[in-house]
């Protein structure tokens, strides 16, 4: 639901009241404060070196130290602590990775649609969104660029990037092992060792991680309980220095899960039901499934780093190559019934990339950073759908779908940035991209039943080859050393979709490509000697052609939508009121419609066909995101005792477009706890998460066609544990 005008206003005054009153309480207690200074972040955001605050454009960084003092420890925890940054549950959260920056995300449920999200770690793109939601093991900081990053990043950073840059191994011997129990059985640890392995060339680092933990959805009928975790994490790199100008690094890393998924609940199932599935309809985190889900899902990869510095600039070179796959199976029903007797389906992934650019300076007032890019992206997806004799067919009719899609990436681009003035500075850059797609699809109802269902035998060949150019143009003004005020203009691009899933008609195979403009303007700011932080920044997207995939009860319709445009503001303070508290604060705020969508798909349990969805909510982009954290540190004989609060919201969220209260999800509002004792070498913490067992959703959907009116998606309950860390 979007807040009436009116509301819009008053919640936006409210931040600037807020952001007034913090800046004064920071310049009070900073009269009073001899110690306590935010510290100077270090980014490599636009693939150089530098500050954070140096940065023209929209940049969260958090680090390991922040990580650790907030007890993140996924990928999933870490995106509700960042401003206009959301993340669905559901399987789009465990395979199909629905990240949202800026209101811009897109369900990835088929391998012939892309992510608009470009997620990095150590400069290699990732791939497809089953790589997305990992451990966090021996991160050194996650940078979230928000808004379109098209001339440095270019593939699929229409929305923004996440950059996951790791700890490079050390000449120094050094290492940390965390371990972590709690309720429903958790355990989790991770830790890693580095050192050198030849002195002054050769250096090595062994980084691993594991976490196990029982469901929190319980099974009704004794059944596995669901979102059981089993997920193994670890990474090898060496840093070679054969001279004093070169350095190389090379890295391994793997993931292998076998937790057991819920995936989703069911709380409207067609048809007369039991007791359980009552229970399962009104109570959240129940499932009672007569069917396993289960995930099988491996992750691997190699690369190789290499960078010369030259005396024209530095030359670096980044060569990588992934693979990822997964076995998947689903109870749809989530019940005592048999409407499908088998929903199984597996991806395979591989992705060879290859970037290669020289960073440098023309005389005193200029750097540039030139480039090129290839990739080269095969896809593979298998699935089967068996109907059970909950529809009362005998013989178990099949539905098969078999498709691939490959994908040939090419980009050559360029970054100038130019001194004005010793207090102006102008950035130019520019990114010439080609992708070429092609695409096989056969999906066939072997006994003509699904036909029935909506999902009718059919086969199809594409291919598609779109070319774009992505400026990025900025203005900084640096008033002091410590303030800094820009304006940016970006352009991010996509290129053509098609349908590799379960597909209703011939009508809607195949989108095509979708490009967003962000105009913003921003201060950056580091006030009162350092003792608060205040980046704040405001934002206008124009978004063309927008690709939505949704799925409507009788399979997954395709298409562009037209034009949408995002309005929003983000706000992110960190500071010391004293010494020894620290607090932090975000917000973001978004105003995201469709300006036009006049062919909008109608989920089949609110009647199907299509409807015109102009000026309603993008799908998964919730109107305001909020956290804030306070940490006090009091010195005792061991240590520091350490207690920290943290305060995650988010308004609600529609998950389809036509914004129905059935498939929308409520506000929430999470609160998370830590206290302990810190040293050099140990920590000793307990924790508590969701304190106030907030329910709230995270995903919904209709699956009508197998008797599944509407699919509910829960996040975590209230989780407690306690957390040991020693380092050497």
């Amino acid at each position: 639901m979007r807040l009436p005008t009116k509301t819009r206003r008053k919640t936006m005054l409210l931040l600037g009241a807020s952001l007034a009153v913090w800046m004064g309480a920071a310049q009070a207690a900073a009269a009073q404060a001899a110690a306590g200074e935010v510290e100077e972040i270090v980014v490599t955001a636009r693939k150089v070196t530098e500050s954070m605050q140096d940065v023209p454009a929209s940049v969260s960084a958090v680090t390991a130290n922040q990580l650790q003092a907030a007890g993140i420890s996924n990928f999933e925890h870490l995106t509700a602590t960042l401003p206009n940054v959301a993340m669905s549950g559901g399987i789009a959260g465990v395979l199909q990775g629905q990240v949202g920056i800026r209101g811009i995300s897109t369900l990835v449920r088929n391998i012939g649609v892309e992510s608009g999200v470009g997620f990095y770690v150590d400069g290699v793109y990732l791939g497809r969104p089953d790589n997305y939601n990992q451990e966090l093991i021996d991160v050194d900081r996650v940078e979230v660029l928000r808004g379109p990053q098209g001339t440095l990043f270019g593939k699929n950073t229409i929305a923004g990037v996440f950059n996951i840059t790791t700890m490079t191994p050390s000449s120094v011997p050094e290492g940390e092992l965390r371990v972590e129990v709690g309720n429903y059985d958790l355990f989790r640890a991770q830790g890693y060792v580095m050192g050198p392995l030849i002195d002054g060339k050769l250096s090595g680092k062994l980084s691993m991680g594991y976490v196990t933990r029982s469901g929190v959805y319980e099974h009704l009928s004794g059944g596995q309980d669901g979102d059981a975790l089993d997920l193994k994490s670890y990474r090898a790199q060496l840093f070679f220095t054969p001279t004093d100008r070169t350095d190389v690094v090379v890295s391994l890393d793997g993931l292998n899960d076998r937790g057991n998924p819920a995936f989703f609940q069911v709380t409207d199932l067609a048809g007369p039901g039991t007791t359980n599935s009552t229970i399962q309809q009104n109570t959240p985190h129940r499932i009672d499934s007569n069917r396993a889900n289960s995930l099988s899902r491996d992750n691997y990869g190699a690369s190789v780093t290499g960078t010369y510095r030259a005396d024209i600039g530095t030359v670096t070179s980044v060569t990588a190559y992934r693979t990822s796959s997964y076995d998947a199976s689903l109870d749809d029903d989530q019940n005592q019934v048999d409407n499908l007797s088998s929903d199984l389906w597996s991806d395979t992934t591989k992705v060879f990339s290859q970037e290669l650019r020289l960073a440098g300076e023309l005389g005193d007032r200029a750097n540039y950073i030139v480039g090129a890019y290839y990739a080269r992206q095969t896809i593979k997806t298998d699935r089967i759908l068996t109907i059970g004799l909950g529809f009362g067919i005998p013989g178990d009719p099949a539905l098969t779908t078999v498709g691939s899609v490959k994908t040939n990436s090419y980009a050559a681009f360029g970054n100038l940035d130019y001194r004005l003035t010793d207090h102006l500075t102008a950035s130019l850059g520019l990114r010439y991209s080609k992708e070429d797609k092609s695409v096989t699809f056969i999906q066939d109802d072997r006994d003509g039943i699904f036909q029935l269902l909506g999902l009718p035998s059919l086969s199809y060949a594409d291919d598609a080859s779109d070319e774009d150019v992505s400026p990025t143009l900025s203005l900084s003004y640096k008033f002091n050393d410590n303030v800094m005020a820009y304006g940016r203009v970006a352009r991010g691009f996509k290129s053509a979709a098609f349908n590799v899933d379960l597909v209703s008609s011939t009508q809607g195979l195949a989108a095509g490509p979708e490009s967003a403009t962000t105009s913003e303007v921003g201060i950056k700011s580091d006030l009162f000697d350092r003792r608060m932080r205040a980046n704040v920044s405001v934002f206008n997207t124009r978004y063309d052609d927008l690709q939505v995939s949704q799925l409507l009860g009788t399979g997954v319709s395709l298409s562009n939508a037209g034009k949408a445009t995002i309005n929003g503001v983000e706000v992110e303070l960190t500071g010391y009121l004293t010494p020894a508290l620290r607090l932090e604060a975000s917000g973001g705020y978004i105003d995201a419609t469709y300006d036009k969508f006049e062919n909008c798909g109608v989920p089949a349990s609110l009647g199907g066909g299509s409807t015109n969805c102009s000026g309603n909510a993008l799908i998964a982009a919730p109107e305001f995101t909020f956290h804030a954290a306070a940490e006090y540190t009091h010195p005792v004989s061991l240590g520091d005792l350490v207690a920290r609060v943290d305060f995650s919201s988010q308004s609600s969220t529609d998950f389809e477009a036509t914004n129905s209260k059935r498939f929308e999800s409520d506000a929430r509002s999470v609160v998370d706890a830590r206290i302990g004792l810190r040293t050099d070498r140990w920590d000793a913490f307990v924790w508590g998460k969701n304190l106030t067992n907030e329910v709230y959703e995270t995903y919904k959907d209709d699956r009508s066609s197998v008797g599944v009116l509407r699919t509910t998606a829960y996040g975590e309950p209230r989780t407690f544990g306690v957390t040991l860390t020693g380092r050497f």
